[in-house]
């Protein structure tokens, strides 16, 4: 199937797009000159009813809406864009988007250096693990409207990671003796040519790496462009599952990190297929989210999610909270909200659903997850039950810790940390 992008210069092409009001499709022209905007045909095709656009999960997912700005910033694109003003445009466009904090959780310094030299296409948070952004791997086959890596997208703006240097990445992995995982990510790495893909992986399989053992590929491609692994249909789907097999069959644990963000993404024999053939290679396949307001915010959609993914032999894995950037305040849920539906949506979704960890905000220090709301009848207080399931520190995982309870909080930065200790005789979750 020849894959069709559609972005803000072109989505006026697409069929069902006739029946959009104009309006609307000026509020994309407008909201799209501030958040990247990109999809394809499968999504167009397979993925969005088109009969209820407005409220369908996967049209919010992919299209920019009004609401993902404030009014006074709308407004302030809308006037330049009527001007014709470019540079009024430029500056209007640039003063939001560093508004909407393009580099949460300190990302920008994560990036490690090797013989005094700083590796940008590499984050290294986490002990064990080092990402790597391949230069050929910054974009997606489509852009989810809430991600945290926006600026990826974004050509104006210096805040881009990405690496055409594999062998500078072998090295310090070579040096670090307790990394043992690499996570290929980006954008999406399978954008890529496998031709292009297996450049690196096979300096990574020939570099005699004692200490790796893990491989990791981060994708939306099995949700949004899942001929990639479908052979009848492309090319090179071949060549890929041939690297995946290549990469189990000399040792390594393999899992793809697979984004799925609803289970209408689920409810095609096409993805289907697609995970078969993965799953053949030897390769896991992991999943994860971020709760969302207005695509996934009840636990109905969760648990229906993490059943299907487990019937298809995926392994749930993490629950994200939003992260603090982009429109954040779109698609944010207070933290007490989100522990409801996660706590709902596991109790229904049966055993196989409980290697899921969640619900969990990636913050400056590491992954702090939600234990729990506890009620504490020594102060007739509330509290926030926590721990850091991930620390820039590795001693410091898997310590519970309290926050004092607010109803509205969004993010654990609004929360304030029981410093003293609390007299506990009694919780109740």
């Amino acid at each position: 199937m020849r894959f069709v992008t559609y972005n803000s210069r072109n989505f006026r092409n697409i069929e069902y797009m006739k029946g959009i009001p104009e309006s609307l499709k000026q509020e994309i022209d407008i909201v799209s000159s501030v958040i990247p905007f990109k999809t394809n045909n499968y999504v167009t095709d397979y993925l969005i009813d088109w009969e209820n656009y407005a409220d369908d999960p996967i049209y919010t997912l992919n299209f920019p809406k009004k609401e993902m700005l404030t009014e006074l910033q709308f407004q302030r694109v809308k006037r330049a864009l009527h001007k014709g003003n470019d540079l009024e445009l430029q500056q209007a466009v640039y003063g939001i988007r560093m508004e909407m904090n393009p580099h949460p959780a300190q990302q920008m310094s994560n990036v490690p250096v090797l013989d005094g030299i700083e590796l940008k296409g590499a984050q290294h948070k986490y002990r064990d693990i080092v990402l790597f952004f391949p230069s050929q791997g910054q974009t997606c086959h489509a852009h989810c409207t809430f991600c945290f890596r926006w600026p990826q997208f974004v050509k104006d703006m210096d805040l881009k990671f990405s690496l055409n240097e594999i062998n500078s990445i072998v090295e310090y992995i070579r040096r670090n003796k307790h990394i043992n995982e690499i996570l290929f990510t980006g954008g999406d790495p399978m954008v890529m040519s496998p031709l292009e893909l297996s450049k690196y992986i096979d300096v990574l399989l020939n570099a005699g790496l004692s200490n790796l053992e893990n491989i990791r590929f981060g994708t939306k491609s099995i949700s949004y462009w899942p001929f990639t692994y479908l052979p009848e249909f492309n090319d090179e789907a071949v060549d890929i599952l041939k690297l995946f097999k290549r990469i189990t069959e000399q040792g390594f644990h393999l899992s793809i990190m697979a984004h799925f963000n609803h289970p209408n993404e689920l409810d095609n024999a096409i993805v289907k297929e697609a995970i078969h053939n993965i799953r053949e290679t030897g390769a896991a396949i992991r999943t994860q989210s971020p709760i969302i307001k207005h695509i996934n915010d009840n636990s109905i959609d969760w648990a229906r999610m993490w059943k299907m993914q487990v019937k298809l032999g995926m392994i749930p894995y993490y629950m994200f909270v939003e992260r603090e950037t982009g429109p954040y305040d779109y698609f944010s849920i207070p933290l007490a909200e989100v522990y409801r539906i996660y706590k709902e949506a596991i109790r229904h979704s049966g055993s196989f659903a409980k290697t899921l960890t969640g619900p969990v905000m990636s913050a400056d220090m590491g992954k702090v997850q939600i234990l729990g709301l506890l009620d504490n009848p020594a102060d007739g207080k509330k509290y926030f039950m926590m721990q850091y399931v991930r620390h820039r520190d590795y001693r410091k995982t898997f310590s519970p810790f309290l926050m004092h309870y607010d109803p509205s909080a969004t993010w654990v930065d609004q929360l304030n940390r029981v410093e003293a200790r609390v007299p506990l005789k009694q919780y109740q979750n």
